[in-house]
């Protein structure tokens, strides 16, 4: 045996050991003895490529082809080379050279193919793989890659047709088939597809994930989130299970359990700013907002960009009522999205909650510009300009909202309610009787006509409106307060006091009621029960001013002159300059004064 057969032998059998840096030594002594063998320089560069030293086998390749232009596998071999080296054109030019002189090289039209999808370039790939298929029909590994390069495409049906005239299941074949088939929302077939390809390879990471995400699309929670335990326990350092755990168990309302899956997610990758987004949501949903506007703002800090966490972080401040926050929230997911007619709204609200109303309402017009046909969109700026008394306008908004969604009660509602803050009653009352043929059972409609029929002076028939909504809603207190009213003015004071004692059974805080229940005891000269109900709403209500005038009326009834005396100054104290109480105080010191002096000239007898 001559010294290249030798070494030859020698570096082989090192590289069958994977001493891959002892094969080299030995191929290079072989190229000294016979530096124009192709065999051992291309050899010597697989050896080098195992010792990821790509670019020292890149140069034996091409010394290779100065020697050999026309052998596909040398071609082939530097394709490879290039494609670890991330150059994609370079390498899928290698490989078509490699198919110029050997047209029917399986594996160099996948690897071509490879190098294409790598690219981008998804439809330039299928060509070669399906000519692969067709050269090696049994090849599961072109098979599958076909079907990859078909999903990228989105054409899910061909890629599941492609799988299906494979000679035999592989478990690649069946990964691919499932995930196709999940594409096509054929979750069960997909479920069955991934079982079968874990029969086949039962620790496959990608198969147990993939059941999880078929199961999870049929509704089954609970078997989702087996298999996402089990695709975690197969790579304990991916995040990916336990972030599609804690979304199956946010489903299932097991928040707790799912604030623990993302943690466990955040913990293998800290940086994932999708783990702590989904993270705040189950705190919001736990009411911890504090704890979830904090993961809104690490998701944040991580991906500035990031809109669904903005507009989290924008509902956790309206839920705590921090309308300054929620529209800087809301403002800057506007512009990442400028022509989202939902994030202008969000922010409009939160501006009319603070009071900027001008600027709420350039929110809100700008919402309906971008989405002219939402009637929510119109009613909203219909409320802005109520609010800023320009009713008006907000009449011709609300119309707006009422002819894009006839069936709106609210825009409805609202328009008849600015109907009657202008005086015009009588349209106030067809606009609610409108409202009521779209939902007849709408307490607060029937209570507005009956407002309407009252201001109409059609006082029986306002009686019967404000029934209609206290039938509907027994513990409408308003409406009970709006019936007693109208009693009082009728003079129909037991009917009032009965009006008024209802709505404090069921609202005992009611300020309204208190007040005017003392107003209607006074009324019918009950000035003992009056001073009582004075008394029981201050102690509520100390700054009820209604409060105060009806228990000085009442005390003065009594002629209880110290304890007006006392109350006034009560008064006073806290308003010097109020008049009415100043003139109850003369007049209380002016009794108080004349019942002394007629006590001292009963003492003193008739003059001599």
């Amino acid at each position: 045996m001559n010294d290249f057969d030798s070494w030859t032998q020698r570096a082989r059998a090192s590289a069958r050991r994977g001493r891959f840096a002892d094969a080299e030594v030995a191929y290079r002594h072989a190229l000294d003895a016979r530096p124009d063998d192709v065999r051992t320089r291309l050899d010597l560069a697989v050896a080098l490529r195992r010792q990821r030293r790509a670019d020292a086998a890149e140069r034996e390749l091409r010394e290779a082809l100065a020697r050999a232009p026309e052998s596909a596998s040398v071609h082939a071999e530097l394709g490879g080379v290039l494609f670890e080296r991330a150059r994609y054109a370079d390498a899928a030019a290698a490989f078509r050279e490699a198919l110029r002189h050997r047209p029917d090289y399986a594996r160099a039209h996948v690897n071509l193919a490879l190098a294409l999808e790598r690219a981008g370039d998804f439809a330039g790939a299928e060509p070669p793989l399906r000519e692969a298929v067709r050269l090696r029909p049994g090849d599961a590994h072109a098979r599958a890659t076909l079907a990859r390069v078909l999903r990228r495409q989105r054409r899910p049906h061909d890629a599941e047709r492609a799988l299906a005239e494979a000679p035999q299941e592989s478990a690649d074949t069946l990964l691919e088939l499932a995930s196709a088939l999940l594409e096509q929302s054929k979750a069960a077939d997909a479920a069955d597809a991934f079982r079968r390809a874990l029969a086949l390879r039962p620790d496959d990471y990608k198969a147990h994930f993939g059941l999880g995400l078929a199961l999870e699309r049929q509704g089954r929670a609970a078997d989702a989130g087996a298999a996402f335990r089990e695709a975690g326990r197969r790579r304990p350092r991916d995040h990916s299970p336990h972030d599609a755990l804690g979304r199956t168990l946010r489903k299932r309302h097991r928040y707790a359990e799912a604030a623990h899956a993302f943690r466990e997610a955040i913990r293998v990758a800290p940086g994932e700013a999708r783990a702590h987004y989904h993270l705040g949501i189950v705190l919001e949903r736990q009411g911890r907002y504090d704890d979830a506007a904090t993961s809104f703002q690490q998701a944040l800090r991580l991906r500035p960009t990031f809109l669904a966490a903005h507009v989290g972080l924008a509902s956790i401040f309206r839920r705590q009522g921090r309308w300054m926050e929620e529209a800087a929230a809301y403002a800057a997911a506007v512009a990442l999205r400028p022509g989202d007619a939902d994030l202008h709204a969000g922010r409009g609200l939160a501006l009319g909650a603070l009071g900027h109303y001008a600027e709420s309402e350039a929110a809100l017009r700008r919402a309906t510009a971008l989405r002219p046909h939402d009637g929510d969109l119109w009613f909203e700026l219909g409320v802005a300009l109520g609010r800023q008394g320009r009713h008006a306008e907000a009449e011709s908004a609300l119309r707006e909202a009422i002819a894009v969604d006839p069936s709106h009660v609210r825009a409805r509602g609202n328009l008849a309610l600015g109907l009657g803050r202008q005086g015009r009653h009588a349209e106030a009352e067809s606009a609610y009787r409108d409202a009521l043929r779209v939902r007849a059972d709408h307490p607060a409609l029937h209570r507005g006509l009956g407002v309407s029929l009252y201001w109409q002076g059609r006082y029986e028939e306002a009686e019967s409106a404000f029934a209609a909504a206290i039938a509907l809603k027994p513990g409408y207190v308003r409406a009970r307060c709006d019936l007693g009213e109208m009693f009082f003015e009728r003079r129909r004071y037991a009917d009032a006091e009965r009006a008024y004692r209802e709505a404090l059974r069921l609202q005992s805080s009611s300020l309204v009621a208190h007040t005017a229940l003392a107003s209607v005891l006074l009324a019918q000269r009950r000035y003992a029960d009056a001073e009582a109900q004075t008394r029981a709403a201050l102690a509520l209500f100390p700054d009820a001013a209604r409060a105060h005038r009806d228990l000085w009326a009442a005390l003065e009834a009594q002629g209880k002159w110290s304890e007006l005396e006392s109350a006034v100054r009560e008064t006073l104290r806290a308003r010097p300059e109020h008049a009415e109480a100043q003139a109850r105080l003369q007049r209380a010191l002016a009794e108080q004064a004349r019942a002394v002096s007629a006590r001292t000239g009963a003492r003193r007898g008739p003059a001599a």
